[in-house]
């Protein structure tokens, strides 16, 4: 039987020198925003690709040629605003739009959305919410190996997407709206018997995510919670053993 591990490598100011042969999901550290990656040895996965700032360096030394896909959870400026970078998107090969944000937004972002040729993906967990006049509640729900990936879905579509199957699966969470108290709900934690880690990719300072009540709801149920702004851009390593 094949078990799966997680170790996390933390890589802030030093380069990344490994071959990067393995298969890693990477939170970068953004600022207040979302960019995660999954790297494998052929194919990058991209989701969301926004923030206030980017380690572009590290994303080509990554990814810049090796397959490159982006799945958009919604069309928030804080998760697409990379697009925007035209020189250095074109550095990663083969970029293609794997899953587009719900509904229609601003006639700019939907010109940055729609240069990427379509590449629909098939083989991961989406939870597709209907039409909103909330943005965030129109954030796709996506989960990828261990982690899922909520956007800034509230609440109210929390209620509604806990109890699919592949939810209950989780082990890493990505905090909805980097850690807004409007999202991670008591009622979320409750359907994760198997979370061992949480994520906020935010900026205190300024946006003051996340939020204490959530902070606390995650201390509550003994479940680390790591910050980009603290700790730089987050890796972690999947490894497969046999038992």
């Amino acid at each position: 039987m094949s078990l799966i591990f997680f170790l996390l490598i933390l890589f802030s100011a030093s380069p990344v020198k490994h071959a990067l042969s393995g298969h890693y999901y990477v939170v970068w550290n953004v600022g207040q925003g979302q960019w995660i990656s999954e790297i494998s040895a052929v194919r990058c996965r991209h989701f969301d690709m926004g923030g206030e700032f980017f380690p572009w360096k590290r994303i080509h030394f990554a990814c810049a040629e090796k397959e490159n896909q982006v799945f958009l959870s919604h069309w928030d400026w804080d998760h697409i605003g990379a697009l925007s970078k035209s020189f250095q998107l074109k550095q990663l090969h083969g970029l293609c739009l794997a899953l587009p944000p719900l509904g229609k937004s601003s006639r700019y972002k939907q010109q940055l959305v729609s240069a990427l040729p379509l590449c629909l993906q098939k083989d991961l967990p989406v939870w597709t919410p209907a039409l909103h006049k909330d943005s965030n509640a129109e954030s796709h729900i996506l989960r990828s190996g261990p982690l899922l990936l909520p956007g800034d879905s509230p609440k109210s579509q929390e209620l509604l997407w806990r109890h699919r199957p592949w939810i209950a699966a989780t082990r890493v969470l990505i905090l909805g709206h980097h850690g807004s108290k409007t999202s991670t709900s008591q009622e979320l934690l409750d359907v994760l018997p198997g979370l061992k880690l949480s994520i906020a990719s935010a900026r205190w300072p300024r946006y003051r995510h996340p939020h204490p009540t959530v902070v606390a709801r995650l201390k509550h149920k003994k479940v680390p919670l790591l910050k980009t702004e603290d700790w730089g851009n987050l890796w972690l390593e999947q490894v497969n053993t046999a038992k």
